[in-house]
């Protein structure tokens, strides 16, 4: 963490605090109701914790008034505001935060985004307050409850379903400090309710502002390029060992995991959410394959499937390729009859980065060939992966058509869904190195 860090700070632009151009806004979309983001609270820190924040995906930095105009950023800045009178000399495009309701609604007439900070003393005499300001639509507003729990902001996000307000809570929370450290504080914010509240952060560890980077960037959603497979060639193998990834969440009927032999790619498992004649459903289930298998994970890592522990993280991914993290609940290993399932996709089909590879892994074989024979390659203009899944009707794919298929019935010819990627992987990481699978 301490290095990732460091390269963050390597990275980051200068900070001075010198007369400066005005600030350019970040270009990082702001956000709506109940989206995740996260603010950065600059007006007590110190300069050395600055670079890091800039690097960060931090999308405000909250200012003092007498600060503002001199501090060089590229983030929205939101700047505190006591009194109204504060409000003649306010940097162009900035928005309010203030405890007065007054001077916020001279804010917003003035043209800047402006919500109020409210920190709850009695949270059964002042949560009423709270529950009219989020009901009446402003830009935002930071609710600071004492309270660990997060059932009054599950409240107030029910309360702005629809509008545009955000939400924000202080982190560090108030009595969580040398309890729960602030990232997993954050984070947990973040899931509130699914589409989470945001956070205003305070620190000076700058392997707390790239540790909140990562978490963020791992729990938002992404996609996964998936492509159509043709089956070659299925083959019985007979018994071998396979996991079961059993998570802590529920998985849709249009989703699945991506499992593969080789670091080109996998093929779309399904999730155990269709019929079973014998058995109910495990929603929460991908029967995913032999345990030598590589399975996707967040940052564009894999993992084997015989490293599978409970608190280990998955992409959960959908026909279209919308994928998500979810976590593991348990990796259930057991001797099963299994099945090869061996596809190749076109080069047609997949990045111009990974079509070159191919070609310059093929080059050699293809230089040296006489034009009137044949390559040793099976077929230069394809790329090859295989799954091995358990022998069993109930195993599914899903198929090109987005129509699921039994693993047992699958057929030399079949189309099915499948994530291609560029070889070379160490411990599940990608590497420049010349690696051979076969």
């Amino acid at each position: 963490m301490l290095e990732l860090a460091e390269k963050i700070d390597s990275a980051a632009p200068v900070y001075t605090e010198a007369a400066v151009q005005p600030a350019v806004a970040d270009s990082t979309p702001v956000l709506g109701a109940g989206e995740t983001q996260w603010w950065f609270d600059a007006r007590q820190a110190g300069k050395t914790i600055l670079p890091a924040v800039e690097a960060s995906n931090c999308t405000h930095i909250v200012l003092d008034h007498g600060q503002h105009r001199s501090f060089a950023t590229r983030k929205q800045k939101v700047v505190s505001v006591d009194t109204a009178s504060q409000l003649k000399d306010l940097e162009a495009g900035a928005w309010v935060l203030t405890r007065d309701d007054a001077v916020r609604r001279k804010a917003v007439a003035a043209g800047h985004k402006a919500g109020l900070f409210i920190n709850v003393v009695d949270l059964q005499a002042e949560f009423p307050y709270c529950i009219s300001v989020c009901e009446r639509g402003d830009d935002f507003v930071v609710i600071d409850i004492a309270h660990a729990t997060y059932i009054p902001y599950e409240l107030l996000l029910a309360k702005t379903e629809g509008k545009s307000t955000m939400i924000f809570r202080n982190v560090p929370i108030k009595g969580l400090d040398g309890v729960v450290d602030d990232v997993n504080q954050s984070l947990n914010a973040f899931a509130t309710m699914e589409h989470g509240i945001g956070v205003v952060m305070r620190t000076e560890q700058p392997e707390v502002i790239a540790s909140l980077t990562q978490g963020l960037a791992r729990r938002q959603d992404s996609a996964l390029k998936l492509v159509k497979a043709r089956v070659e060639q299925v083959q019985h193998t007979g018994l071998g060992h396979r996991v079961c990834v059993d998570t802590t969440s529920l998985m849709s009927a249009e989703e699945g995991m991506i499992v593969g032999s080789t670091g080109w790619g996998g093929l779309f498992v399904c999730s155990e959410t269709h019929y079973l004649p014998h058995m109910n459903l495990r929603e929460f289930r991908v029967n995913a394959g032999g345990v030598h298998s590589y399975i996707w994970g967040p940052d564009d890592n894999v993992m084997y499937l015989s490293e599978m522990q409970a608190g280990a993280e998955v992409l959960c991914v959908d026909l279209h390729g919308n994928s998500r993290v979810i976590t593991v609940g348990r990796a259930k290993i057991e001797r099963r009859p299994l099945l090869k399932i061996r596809c190749s996709v076109a080069l047609d089909e997949v990045s111009p980065e990974l079509r070159a590879a191919v070609e310059n892994a093929n080059a050699a074989a293809r230089d040296v060939t006489p034009d009137h024979e044949t390559t040793p390659l099976e077929d230069p203009n394809r790329i090859y992966l295989n799954t091995f899944l358990q022998n069993d009707w109930h195993v599914r794919l899903m198929g090109g058509d987005g129509k699921i298929r039994h693993a047992t019935l699958v057929q030399p010819g079949d189309t099915l869904l499948a994530h291609v990627a560029l070889p070379g992987r160490h411990t599940g990481l990608k590497v420049a190195e010349h690696i051979i699978e076969k």
